[in-house]
């Protein structure tokens, strides 16, 4: 942890400012002291903020609040000199379950408490059974923010659509709701990759356009890199260049050509048909005659002009509801629904994983720039070593905040939806 005088000392280091569990009935305890190591789970793709605080307890916590499944724990914690709301990891949660208790002698003991954002809570205990009608990024704020919602305080993050839409919630939690509206948006452009997720900053009903065109927060580099030298010979820390440097990655899957032909990536084929007029249409899409037409990390499609795809690789059939309401005409997202599929798995197209020393500014949705030389044999004459196939813009699609009483670290999940290079001249 970091001392009283917010000096960082090390790229990773951290300050644990308050652990605190609320009982049921308001009484709190500060448990600072007590947290052995802490996990924070984000997720571009799931709904709440989640984690795990492993507690070595001496004091039988379970007795003195106790622990039933009804309380909360507030954390604050930050990097030191790091200042301001989206900075800071602070937030309270709601603790749901507890896990692994082992005794460690007569009076020490330790357990897991596993937990989640209050606003799951909400999710977990409503049905709502009402329409919703309007824009589609209304529809989300009302949603995330409203007494039928799921009643959160946090400001979201929302990215207006033009789009509007009427649909009814038989009974559905308003997460599905949130998805089923993020489903039938498009933004002005016609891309129709809208995400509902929480990260640090919030909730976010936004497109993967709006999150591929902010800067980078950090870039990151693969290298042997210790530390910096003086004119006379010594070394010294570089904070901030440790803070760039890549501990450790790996590839769990490079590519799956069958997966992306069977799922619909490359191409795909909708037979469209109206139950009231009785008519039928087919409309086929091709990711690579569409990728000039939306907004990307990087510069080219993953996947070259001789990419072997057919349209009949994936086809399904999809339905329009013309005149079900007033004012409104088809309100399902027949027009976007086959970009929608592709663009989503386009966004997972290249994924990698790695360490790297922790910050409580990094967040899901937020851009970084991966820098990675090749691992073949270089020699003075290579004037170009760089790996054009995993480096370039990422979006961080998950994350785990690992900490402890010793440093925090990051284990990031990126991923990228193209590349730095032109796959049709070679990839040179």
């Amino acid at each position: 942890m970091a001392t009283n005088s917010e000096a960082i000392r090390f790229a990773g280091d951290v300050s644990i400012d308050n652990i605190e569990i609320i009982s049921s009935n308001g009484f709190g305890q500060e448990v600072t002291n007590q947290v052995v190591a802490i996990e924070i789970y984000e997720d571009l793709f799931s709904p709440f903020i989640s984690g795990i605080l492993a507690v070595k307890d001496s004091l039988d916590f379970a007795n003195l609040f106790p622990f039933v499944g009804e309380e909360y724990v507030n954390i604050k914690i930050h990097t030191p000199t790091f200042e301001g709301k989206d900075k800071v990891i602070s937030d309270q949660f709601y603790i749901y379950k507890m896990t692994n208790r082992e005794m460690l002698g007569d009076r020490n003991l330790v357990y897991e408490l596993h937990f989640i954002s209050r606003e799951a809570i909400v999710d977990l205990n409503k049905a709502t059974s009402r329409s919703y009608s309007g824009k589609c990024s209304d529809i989300a704020k009302s949603i995330i923010s409203g007494a039928d919602g799921l009643e959160s305080k946090k400001t979201p993050i929302i990215e207006e659509t033009p789009n509007s839409v009427k649909f009814v919630a038989n009974y559905w939690p308003p997460v599905r709701s949130l998805n089923y509206t993020a489903e039938t948006s498009a933004n002005s452009k016609g891309s129709a990759n809208y995400l509902f997720f929480e990260n640090r900053l919030g909730f976010n009903f936004v497109s993967l356009d709006y999150l591929y065109t902010t800067a980078p927060i950090q870039d990151f580099v693969y290298d042997s890199y210790m530390r910096d030298f003086t004119d006379d010979g010594r070394s010294f820390r570089n904070i901030e260049k440790e803070y760039k440097r890549i501990i450790n990655i790996s590839v769990p899957m490079m590519y799956d050509y069958m997966d992306r032909v069977k799922s619909g990536m490359y191409a795909n084929k909708m037979t469209n048909y109206d139950l009231v007029s009785k008519k039928y249409i087919v409309k086929t899409f091709d990711m690579l005659d569409d990728f000039p037409n939306n907004t990307h990390l990087n510069d080219y499609p993953a996947a070259s002009k001789k990419v072997i795809r057919r349209f009949n690789a994936m086809g399904f059939t999809y339905p329009k509801y013309h005149g079900n309401f007033d004012a409104y005409g088809d309100v399902t997202n027949s027009k976007t629904i086959q970009k929608r599929i592709s663009q989503l798995l386009q966004a997972e197209a290249t994924k990698i994983e790695i360490v790297v020393p922790g910050r409580t500014d990094y967040t899901v949705g937020k851009k970084v720039k991966v820098n990675l030389n090749k691992f073949n044999p270089i020699t003075n004459t290579d004037t170009d070593t760089v790996d054009n196939m995993f480096s370039g813009n990422y979006l961080i699609s998950g994350i785990n905040h690992f900490i402890d009483r010793e440093k925090h670290q990051c284990h990031l999940e990126l991923i990228k939806d193209s590349f730095i290079v032109d796959l049709d001249k070679g990839g040179q």
